[in-house]
């Protein structure tokens, strides 16, 4: 199961940060432009237990399996995790923790951890080694520079 990590110095104190990520809402914002992302029914407040499930495209075009996102642990600032419920997205599995460290009063760090396994088995890991795992890692680029530049506005 591939393990990634990221991390994102943030110039805001975490109660800002949190309350930014704090939304389903937040989650359109920080997908790329190409991949759309659209709520399968009425946005919940997060909390643990909440299921969101979340229709995808790539490039306008392509669907990908509805995606459905469980919140398995919300400990507000400091961390949430979400995680695909099996069976239930484009993963075989997906585990994302949300971590924010208060740095100082006015800075925070931002750390995503992901463990995820391809689908399809072998081919699903030469996928993951051509194009998956790169594909992650430009998603979390793009997500870390627009939470920085919305940051900035508030």
């Amino acid at each position: 199961m591939p393990s990634l990590e990221f991390r994102c110095s943030l110039d805001a104190p975490i109660a800002k940060v949190w309350e930014f990520h704090d939304s389903i809402e937040t989650l359109f914002l920080l997908t790329p432009p190409n991949t759309t992302a659209t709520l399968d029914g009425s946005p919940e407040p997060m909390r643990e237990g909440v299921i969101y499930k979340l229709k995808l495209k790539r490039w306008g075009i392509l669907p990908l399996p509805t995606w459905h996102a469980k919140i398995v642990v919300y400990c507000p600032p400091t961390r949430f995790e979400d995680e695909q419920i099996p069976g239930k997205g484009p993963f075989k599995a997906w585990h994302h923790t949300h971590r924010f460290e208060a740095i100082d009063a006015t800075h925070t760090l931002l750390i995503d951890e992901v463990t995820y396994t391809p689908p399809f088995g072998i081919l699903g890991e030469i996928a993951d080694a051509l194009l998956i795992r790169r594909d992650i890692e430009k998603m979390f680029a793009y997500r870390h520079e627009v939470t920085k530049r919305e940051l900035a506005k508030k």
